[in-house]
C-alpha cells in the first residue's frame, strides 16, 4: 500500500495514534512501576511484594515508591533461567 492510499484508508490524526504508539513501543522505559512490571513481565503485584520482602527480586524505593531497573530484572530472570534438559 503506498503512501496516498494509506492516508485514505486512515485520518492523518488515526496514522500519528498509530506511529505514537510504535515509537513508543520502541523506546523502552529505564525504570518500571510495580504495574509496568506486571503488564510487562507478567509478574504479579503479589510475587512482587513477596518477593520484595524476601529479597529475591532487585528494587529501588524512592520514599514510598517502588521502582524495578529494566535491565536488573531481565538478568534477574536470565540468572534464574532453567536449562532444558536434552532428550534421550
Amino acid at each position: 500500500m503506498n503512501r496516498p492510499e494509506l492516508l485514505s484508508k486512515v485520518g492523518v490524526e488515526e496514522l500519528q495514534q498509530i506511529m505514537a504508539a510504535a515509537i513508543k513501543d520502541m523506546v523502552k522505559k529505564e525504570w518500571l512501576t510495580p504495574e509496568e512490571l506486571k503488564e510487562e513481565y507478567s509478574i504479579s503485584i503479589h510475587a512482587q511484594n513477596r518477593m520484595r520482602m524476601e529479597r529475591r527480586i532487585p528494587y529501588s524505593k524512592i520514599g514510598k515508591f517502588v521502582r524495578y531497573k529494566r535491565n536488573e530484572i531481565e538478568k534477574w530472570l536470565e540468572d534464574h533461567k532453567i536449562e532444558m534438559m536434552e532428550a534421550k
